[in-house]
Formats: C-alpha cells, structure tokens, sequence
C-alpha cells in the first residue's frame, strides 16, 4: 500500500515494498513501453522518478537527482514555466545549496549583495540596524529574481527533462506498489518515485485541506526606492492610512 510523508511543500509516494531507490538502479529513464497494468487498457509510460510541477522545489530537486545521475521527469501543467512574481531574498543556506547543484555562480553576477538591516517602528525610529558580515563572516544575502531562477535551474537539465501541458488528474498506488499517475489528456505514466511540488493548488493539497491562497499586495515605488542595500523591517500597527 502507498503512503504519503509531507515534508515542507513537498510530498513523496512511496511503497513499503518496493526496494531502496539507490542511485545505481537509477542512473537512466526507462525506456517507454506499453504495459497493462489490472483495470487499464491504455498504454501507461514507465518513468524511475516523476517530479510534479516547476516552480522552484520542483526543478531544484530534479536538478539535484541529476547531479547525482539521476534522470527525473518533471511535469508542469503550463505551456511553458510560470515566471511570474517578484523575487526571493536567499541567505547564505539557500546560496550552499545553489553552490551544491551547480546554479549559484550564474545567479550571483546578476544580483547585488545585500549588506545589512535595518528594523523600524512604524513612526520612523529605528530599533536596530546591524550589517551581516559583521554578524556572521560567512553570510551571504541576495534578492533572486524568480523568472532568472527558475531559468538558471531548468536551463541546467538534461533536454526534454521538463515535460509541459501536463496537468495531473489522478494518482492511485498500482498493485506491484508504483504510483500511476493520469494526466488531464488521458496519457498515463507508471512511476516507481512521485515527488509532489505543484502547489497550494493541486489536487493533492486539496485533498489535504489546505487553504486558499490569500493575495496581500506588493509595495510600489515608480520613483526609484530610497533605503539602500539593506532590508528593512517596519514594526508598528496597521493604520486605514497604511
């Protein structure tokens, strides 16, 4: 029987009788066959691992399974990546791990690093201010743009690893313990590994009850802004004015 194990904005399928994944057994895809499971008559595709969705989680995982030599199919319901949205201030955890799968010195030539922080009351006066070289040596803090890095992370995967127009519909345990997955258009593909990364919106986070999204708003500065290479914090309660 498949279970579930949900970790952060990830959730894994796997069977407690199918043998440990190591990456020897994984170092290629397997190649597309017809098979009949029990109860399909359609042509279902093999795959070793099938990641779904291409945000960030998603292709940073396939990325990583690549490094190590291991070949990932990642699905993504769009006709291309979804590069919308603003950006991500990465600490020096999120840069070890770009450093880790190859992708952070193509990230760091394009965005500058943000010295320090300064924490404010809602009236102006400041709490604290502190420079994070001068808190930990080995800090490194940068806004990423989304688009450049989710284009930095899918550029740097084998081709046709990203498979598109692909939105799942259904996932139910097969009898010999894979996970069989059926896409909106019908096609089928039995996978022996199911990452599930594809949002708040997926059937899988429905089905686990979680919330809809609540959309807060961005700040906007059409004149330049004017704080500097610091992050700024505001702490204060929130006025009709605010």
């Amino acid at each position: 029987m498949a279970t579930t194990t949900t970790t952060s904005p990830f959730v894994f399928l796997k069977c407690h009788t199918s043998p440990p994944c190591h990456t020897e057994t994984l170092f290629t895809r397997t190649s597309y066959k017809a098979i009949k499971p029990q109860s399909q008559t359609d042509d279902v595709r093999e795959e070793q691992v099938v990641v779904v969705g291409a945000g960030i989680a998603d292709l940073a995982t396939a990325l990583s399974l690549h490094r190590l030599g291991v070949l990932s199919l990642v699905l993504e319901q769009a006709e291309s990546l979804r590069t919308g949205g603003t950006s991500l201030t990465l600490f020096k955890n999120g840069w070890m791990v770009l450093d880790a799968i190859g992708a952070a010195n193509d990230l760091r030539t394009q965005f500058l690093e943000i010295q320090g922080m300064v924490v404010k009351s809602v009236d102006g006066r400041e709490l604290r201010a502190f420079n994070f070289k001068q808190e930990d040596q080995s800090q490194e803090v940068r806004a990423v743009e989304r688009r450049v890095l989710l284009e930095t992370l899918a550029s740097q995967l084998p081709r046709d690893s990203v498979q598109y127009s692909s939105q799942l519909q259904r996932i139910e345990a097969s009898p010999n313990g894979d996970t069989l997955l059926e896409l909106v258009d019908g096609s089928k593909l039995l996978a022996r590994i199911v990452i599930e990364c594809d949002g708040i919106r997926s059937p899988i986070a429905k089905w686990m009850g979680f919330p809809e999204p609540k959309y807060v708003g961005l700040a906007s500065y059409p004149d330049a802004q004017y704080f500097g290479p610091r992050v700024n914090y505001i702490y204060g309660r929130r006025s009709n004015n605010n």
